[in-house]
């Protein structure tokens, strides 16, 4: 499996300057995911892999709409040497939080056709992003189980947990922005002959008041995956950029 492909499923799933609403304890984060009003003409968020040029960018796509009267965000991950589709994904806006309501993997087959990996994926607990939290607070859960479309004896468990980390600010595209941080454990297992279950990894993403997600990274072993927002733009400039590599 590709090295982007691999880091997007684990990554799937005070006296601050900080305006949040406090009621009860309770930290009001919503301004701080993704922008939805903002996304129904869809934007791709250009992520850098820090420390390491030569590693290509992830590119996500992020869209926005509704439907039926629920409002959605759909994101896609496309490959960088041929924007090929490896991850597409569909959450649902609750009254506390978004929900992972459907996600499809993808992979190149031997012919190097994108194909898709696994019908379907069993979300089990879906939970993206909460809307209000404690801090200190508990634990939101995502769970994934699929079979692999080239081996169908080989099921694979993905379990992320995500506990809130606090208020913090950073820096985004040359401007300083208000966020919030969440510490996460990710763990992988493997169901074929018995389980394989190394232990969880170690990781924190971050998200930027108005933004979204602008960082995450995860420890394996003595390395670091990083990534780190670059740039936004148009899809159009996205594909224009892929034919100006042709």
């Amino acid at each position: 499996m590709e090295r982007s492909l691999f880091s997007a499923i684990f990554l799937l799933l005070g006296s601050l300057l900080f305006t949040c609403t406090r009621q009860n304890d309770t930290i009001d984060i919503r301004n701080y995911y993704f922008p939805l009003k903002e996304l129904e003409e869809g934007m791709v968020y250009e992520y850098a892999f820090v420390g390491n040029d030569s590693i290509a960018p992830d590119y996500w796509y992020y869209r926005s709409l509704i439907q039926d009267g629920k409002k959605y965000l759909t994101s896609t991950l496309y490959r960088a040497g041929d924007l090929s589709p490896q991850i597409h994904a569909r959450e649902v806006m609750v009254k506390n939080g978004m929900l992972l309501e459907e996600i499809t993997f993808y992979e190149q087959d031997t012919t190097g056709k994108p194909e898709q990996l696994l019908v379907p994926v069993k979300i089990v607990a879906g939970n993206v992003y909460p809307f209000y939290v404690n801090n200190p607070g508990g634990i939101f859960l995502t769970r994934l189980e699929w079979t692999w479309k080239q081996d169908t004896l080989d099921k694979t468990v993905l379990i992320k947990n995500r506990r809130f980390g606090g208020i913090t600010t950073v820096e985004v595209e040359g401007k300083k922005y208000d966020a919030v941080k969440f510490g996460m454990k990710e763990a992988i297992e493997t169901h074929k002959n018995g389980i394989l279950a190394p232990p969880p990894y170690p990781g924190d993403e971050t998200y930027a008041k108005g933004i979204g997600r602008v960082h995450y990274r995860k420890f394996v072993g003595n390395g670091v995956m990083e990534y780190k927002l670059a740039k936004r733009y148009p899809m159009a400039e996205l594909e224009k950029k892929f034919k100006e590599m042709q």
